[in-house]
């Protein structure tokens, strides 16, 4: 078992480290006055987008200098609102072992993931800018699919290759289109049929006060919770520097009740929602803890009906501990207890699944190191 995750961690490290070599050789393109994120907490920091689906609403701050309180870094990574997706680095999960209901066996699990990316081009005409990332889940288990006795996939794996435009326009209003190839798969790229194209575009435009915004857009992904178009439309209310909502789908809330707490919350239909409280310590210290709802999903290779895609969903309670390492860096650690651990197949997160296989709730730990820009 331990040869086999070090073997994966491997090939991760490897992955990640090849296209971090590209970013470090080359300067970050200037940061617009609206700086934007998929998936993180408001910061002022240019931050590469990472994952394409199963992730946390797109948000915007304000176009307003912030005062450097707000410049510290923050992210949305494996558990906490730190690491995670926010920049090129890596993180690791595990899961200890725990029993599968309705079936005599048991389930660990150890998940790694690792992102970079690559600015390409910056001018008057707005930034493009190449992502990578990859997610490995490995389950030690002899539980079996039940309806149709398959074994439970062993690897499950999500890469993704990805391009990013962002304009920003004269009048204020800011243009973005994410666009995603990959495959998530127990066989990734294994034929056509395990390939999946993701798009997100959106348009902010300012409100006549000039505080407030509008956001419209659409975010559609084949294997995503929901395998159909998904509306972005929002009004994004900035009452002040403590409190920012976007009212709308998606749905957030950031409230800083008081100089060292952050609450924030998002929400995007199904399951995919956090609640975390965030406390600093100090500069280059923060506590967090909150509320996670997680929702994965990946076409199996020998799926019996095609349309079908196999989800992979879990709640989590979760504190952990970041440190901002040097400039630039974020190391998490975190710990949880996760629950309502389910999988199984269908048309999509919404229908009647088969094959549904449910692990019992347990506690879980990770790490987590991310480059912030």
């Amino acid at each position: 078992m331990l040869a086999e995750t070090m073997r994966r961690t491997s090939l991760l490290l490897l992955l990640m480290h090849l296209l971090s070599n590209s970013l470090h050789a080359q300067t970050p393109p200037s940061q617009p006055d609206e700086a934007y994120y998929y998936g993180q907490p408001p910061s002022n920091e240019w931050i590469l987008p990472g994952e394409l689906e199963n992730q946390p609403p797109l948000e915007f701050e304000v176009s307003e200098e912030p005062s450097p309180k707000k410049r510290t870094r923050q992210g949305g990574g494996m558990g906490g609102p730190f690491g995670g997706s926010g920049g090129p680095g890596y993180g690791i999960e595990w899961f200890p072992t725990q029993s599968v209901r309705s079936q005599d066996v048991n389930f660990q699990l150890v998940d790694q993931n690792a992102s970079a990316g690559m600015p390409l081009w910056s001018g008057n005409f707005g930034t493009f800018v190449f992502t990578f990332g990859v997610q490995n889940t490995h389950a030690f288990t002899d539980a079996i699919l039940p309806d149709t006795g398959r074994a439970f996939p062993e690897d499950l794996w999500d890469v993704k290759f990805g391009l990013t435009y962002i304009r920003q326009f004269d009048n204020g209003s800011t243009l973005g289109v994410i666009t995603g190839l990959g495959s998530a798969s127990d066989k990734p790229f294994h034929s056509a049929d395990e390939m999946n194209v993701s798009l997100i575009t959106f348009l902010r435009k300012p409100a006549r006060n000039e505080r407030d915004a509008w956001m419209f857009g659409v975010m559609y992904s084949p294997s995503g919770s929901l395998n159909f178009p998904v509306p972005i439309l929002a009004y994004e209310w900035n009452r002040s520097d403590a409190f920012q909502m976007n009212i709308g789908v998606p749905l957030s809330v950031t409230w800083r009740p008081r100089e060292n707490w952050t609450l924030n919350a998002s929400y995007v239909p199904l399951t995919t929602g956090n609640v975390i409280l965030t406390h600093d310590l100090s500069e280059n210290w923060h506590v967090y803890g909150g509320y996670r709802s997680i929702a994965d999903s990946y076409f199996l290779s020998d799926r019996v009906e095609e349309e079908d895609r196999f989800f992979a969903l879990q709640q989590r309670l979760v504190t952990g501990i970041r440190w901002d390492v040097g400039k630039y860096g974020a190391l998490d650690f975190s710990a949880g207890y996760a629950f309502d651990r389910r999988y199984g197949e269908g048309s999509n997160q919404g229908a009647t699944w088969h094959d549904e296989v449910e692990v019992e709730p347990g506690a879980f730990v990770g790490i987590d190191f991310r480059l912030l820009f």
